[in-house]
């Protein structure tokens, strides 16, 4: 017994992906990458019967912008080449890694750090679907450089300016030389922390 009660077009960007929502000063602000933009859009949801977009945050070009999540005042948002497929031309330049962002002010929020998988030879560089469920550490689907396809890296954030790693997780048989080697397996994401476990969803 569902129906819709409001529709935004996004200013002619479709491909709504990865939404995560804030409620700040009366206001719920929902927060989206795009498939076919390159950025992220905040959407005022207060009225959910006349959505309004409120702003958009242009991303870098030729770079997958669709994941992001956020708790608290802190966003963080994967980025990262995708197949041509979609769209992605090899022959230009493209970011990579996971973006911090401040959204201590919901609307003008501030870019605070950018970490890298330093993982130039990948097909599918930077991260994917990363989570951060608050606190100290954010849990990234990550293409690291010496591993078949995307691991669990956790990044400690308590500093966001300056993210370092704290710990990673592979299947046996991702790294470099481990055998049986595993080919075309990976980690999705995002990470499900309950208590002292994550839950993986691999594929």
């Amino acid at each position: 017994n569902m129906k819709a009660i409001g529709y935004s077009d996004l200013e002619g960007r479709g491909g709504a992906f990865k939404m995560a929502i804030r409620h700040v000063n009366g206001h719920w602000y929902l927060y989206m990458g795009h498939l076919w933009n390159r950025g992220w859009s905040i959407v005022d949801v207060t009225d959910p019967t006349n959505p309004k977009v409120a702003k958009f945050i242009p991303g870098p070009e030729n770079t997958w912008t669709i994941q992001m999540d956020l708790h608290d005042n802190i966003m963080a948002t994967s980025i990262g080449s995708f197949s041509t497929t979609w769209g992605h031309d090899p022959n230009k330049p493209s970011e990579e890694g996971v973006l911090f962002w401040d959204i201590t002010d919901p609307l003008n929020v501030e870019q605070i750090s950018h970490w890298k998988t330093n993982n130039p030879n990948s097909a599918m560089s930077g991260t994917h679907r990363n989570g951060y469920p608050g606190g100290k550490y954010a849990y990234l689907s990550a293409a690291m450089p010496g591993f078949t396809s995307n691991i669990l890296v956790i990044l400690d954030i308590s500093d966001p300016r300056n993210p370092k790693e704290a710990g990673r997780w592979w299947m046996p048989g991702q790294k470099d030389g481990e055998q049986p080697a595993l080919q075309n397996v990976g980690f999705h994401g995002p990470a499900i922390v309950e208590g002292n476990r994550a839950y993986l969803g691999y594929g």
